[in-house]
């Protein structure tokens, strides 16, 4: 049988109120702490958080719904973000959609179904009907690495296109005049984002070639292929830009294949800071999102949102390494 407060009551001579205002963080006597907590661990007293939420409409959890749970981008996100969400007391429950959309609407409704307080979502579709009935309980939602067109959810991006665009500036400035592009689905906001800056930097000096631009599916397998099709068939290429994590390392696979030795042979930059490129001499340029403060931020927001916060739209600022 499961030990309740008024077992903790007995146990400590304390009054039913005084071990609920324990539990509940608020402050109570030295004294009676310490009796709580050792009836707690004699007892192996456990809090039901299920009963509590339906009291205070709270559960104490988070719903996080990312595309692919396999790619470091989404990994070292949701460990700052459950490092963030644990010191102001929440958990996380974390969902794949592996990319699919009604995986992604069966997910969302299995983390409302365990009445979580928010959601932080990484959603398939800038469309919001996934998460529509979210928005309609008054649940906050906070969206990374997208930008949707609903102005009630709060949105964590980087300066995707900006920051593409000067990472082609900088590969012009090597001197190099043809420059691939591997690139995601346009439907994707992050693969549109970064296709523009890059064609942007292009057609300001001049040398837009759509013929240079490379779909790669946002996958390794995507990025292998893309980057084969381009060394079989543009011989005269002279650097290769690809613009998300999976798909450079199917890039880099490709290049070692063909015996294509980076900054000497074809010019390379890729997208986040992996640790493969610590291998190569000369140090291979990547561009570097901010992985760890897109996690601490998206949690904070999720907070301050659950708080009562207005939604509000927030830009962080990649580098380039």
């Amino acid at each position: 049988m499961a030990v309740t407060i008024k077992d903790l009551a007995k146990e400590t001579g304390l009054a039913n109120a005084t071990i609920s205002a324990y539990l509940n963080g608020i402050p109570v006597r030295e004294y009676n702490r310490v009796k709580i907590e050792e009836a707690i661990k004699k007892l192996g007293y456990i809090r039901n958080d299920y009963a509590r939420g339906l009291k205070t409409h709270r559960s104490g959890t988070i719903g996080v719904l990312i595309p692919e749970l396999s790619s470091v981008f989404s990994t070292t996100i949701i460990t700052e973000m459950e490092e963030t969400l644990r010191e102001k007391g929440y958990g996380i429950i974390v969902c794949d959609c592996r990319t699919d959309l009604k995986r992604e609407e069966e997910s969302i409704r299995f983390l409302l179904s365990k009445m979580v307080d928010g959601l932080i979502i990484m959603p398939v579709s800038a469309d919001k009907s996934t998460f529509g009935t979210a928005i309609d309980k008054k649940i906050p939602v906070v969206v990374i690495d997208r930008k949707t067109n609903s102005k009630d959810v709060s949105h964590v991006v980087i300066n995707n296109r900006e920051i593409s665009r000067a990472a082609t500036e900088r590969i012009l400035a090597k001197g190099c005049r043809k420059i691939a592009l591997v690139t995601g689905d346009m439907s994707v906001y992050t693969a549109k984002e970064r296709k523009e800056g890059y064609e942007e930097a292009m057609r300001s000096a001049g040398l837009y070639d759509d013929s240079f631009i490379m779909n790669g599916g946002l996958s390794v397998e995507g990025g292998y292929a893309a980057t084969k099709d381009i060394l079989a068939n543009m011989p005269d290429v002279q650097a290769i830009f690809v613009t998300n994590y999976e798909m450079t390392i199917g890039s880099i696979i490709a290049l070692n294949e063909e015996g294509k030795k980076i900054g000497k042979d074809i010019e390379f930059t890729g997208f986040d800071k992996v640790e493969i490129t610590r291998a190569f001499v000369p140090a291979m340029e990547t561009v570097n999102q901010p992985l760890e403060e897109i996690g601490r931020v998206a949690a904070a927001t999720m907070t301050e949102m659950i708080d009562g916060a207005e939604p509000k739209d927030i830009i962080l600022k990649a580098d380039i390494l």
